[in-house]
């Protein structure tokens, strides 16, 4: 819950302070294009308008496809909680990471595949994974990654995970 009600306090805030950054930001960096354009003394006056438009839009692009990259990770938390299925397709342990919160699938079957603990049926899932998302160990990476970010947490900012 408390995960939960943090979240949202900070999209609330997100959300308030966006509007403001967001839209005078954009009216600036247009502004200022215009401006800057109009006083290039070398060059192609037009090209550095355009320069910063494609700054603009690539920020944008790249935000909003952070979004949907956090989007579908929060998506394979839950899946994750949700997850006693999964285990059961692909181990015959019952004490494993599924099920737990704050943890991927894809760290969740990198755990169990380091442990070598997986059947034919999570073999084959992580070499999906590895296919979908064109590494050579994702699952066994997604662990480590999450082994690393907690202890960074500990260390950094006195938190556990």
């Amino acid at each position: 819950m408390k995960e939960f009600l943090g979240g949202l306090w900070a999209l609330i805030w997100a959300i308030i302070v966006s509007v403001f950054v967001l839209t005078l930001g954009t009216i600036y960096t247009l502004g200022y294009g215009l401006w800057f354009s109009r006083r290039a003394k070398q060059g192609n006056r037009w090209t550095s308008l355009f320069r910063y438009l494609w700054k603009l839009i690539d920020g944008w692009l790249a935000a909003i496809g952070h979004w949907f990259y956090e989007t579908g990770y929060a998506l394979d938390l839950g899946w994750n909680v949700s997850g006693e299925g999964i285990e059961d397709l692909i181990t015959a342990e019952d004490d494993t990471t599924f099920s737990e919160k704050n943890i991927s699938v894809s760290a969740s079957v990198g755990k169990l595949e380091m442990e070598a603990k997986l059947n034919k049926t999570g073999r084959w899932l992580s070499k999906t994974l590895n296919f979908a998302f064109g590494q050579k160990s994702h699952a066994i990476g997604a662990w480590m990654f999450l082994q690393e970010k907690i202890r960074l947490k500990k260390e950094l900012f006195n938190q556990e995970s």
